[in-house]
């Protein structure tokens, strides 16, 4: 018998994606950094209230039989879609390559409608052993020296150039009236997990006494922002391989 293939990062998603539009009526939907169409075409299998549209860097990548794909430059461009067009948008493995992923959060929130639910992905540079990665070799798992924008040998798309934490993204997103932020994870790395017993006690008291002294000596901060910063020790993050994080327009 041969052995199934391992879950991709869409599959990660895709079980996410389902829940949040279980019993919905019609749902709009955009996949970010469409690329072949793997998600949307996965999704049309086990959501067919759903109709989905993609924009991407290169849409001439698009395989998917029957799928829409628009050309976007997220490092220049604006989502070629209106206000409020979507009630579910996808970005998977998409913002790690762009220069300003904060720009492309505000477009999410243009699209998105009331209500809408976010489902994106990168990858996680803090899990244990991207953490140690960078601890030795100054750089996050993932995220090695990489070539100039106009190396002939490269495809521009291809560079990881943006390391995004939890904390930054979940702030992005709240920033930009999204709620119900929650971090997942793909795949338990089992390094990390080895190490999370006993490097996350050490963790949780050396954020214990961050927060006393920045209440102590600096302005304070929310509970919520607050409890956006402890969350990049949680499970999730501590020991995933990719981060995956969902959330609601307000």
């Amino acid at each position: 018998m041969e052995t199934p293939p391992p879950p991709r990062i869409v599959d990660h998603v895709l079980k996410l994606v389902v829940p949040l539009i279980a019993g919905r009526g019609p749902v709009e939907h955009l996949d970010i950094g469409a690329g072949w169409g793997h998600l949307i075409k996965e999704l049309r299998k086990v959501a067919p209230n759903v109709t989905s549209q993609g924009c991407d860097y290169n849409p001439q990548h698009n395989e998917t039989e029957g799928l829409s794909v628009k050309h976007v430059n997220l490092n220049e461009d604006n989502l070629p879609f209106p206000d409020a067009s979507f009630d579910l948008i996808t970005c998977t493995e998409v913002l790690e390559h762009v220069e300003n992923f904060r720009h492309v959060v505000r477009e999410i929130a243009r699209v998105a409608r009331p209500n809408a639910q976010i489902v994106l992905s990168t990858p996680n540079v803090l899990s244990v052993r991207s953490r140690w990665y960078f601890l030795t070799r100054g750089f996050f798992e993932y995220f090695d020296p990489l070539p100039l924008r106009d190396d002939p040998r490269f495809y521009p798309g291809e560079r990881h150039i943006t390391p995004i934490p939890y904390f930054y993204l979940a702030h992005a997103l709240r920033e930009n009236g999204f709620v119900n932020i929650a971090p997942h994870n793909d795949k338990p790395q089992r390094l990390s997990m080895f190490w999370r017993p006993i490097l996350g006690p050490i963790c949780s008291y050396v954020v214990g006494s961050s927060l006393r002294r920045r209440r102590r000596k600096l302005r304070p901060l929310s509970e919520e922002i607050e409890a956006y910063a402890a969350d990049n020790n949680c499970a999730a993050v501590f020991t995933g391989r990719t981060l995956i994080v969902t959330a609601q327009r307000a």
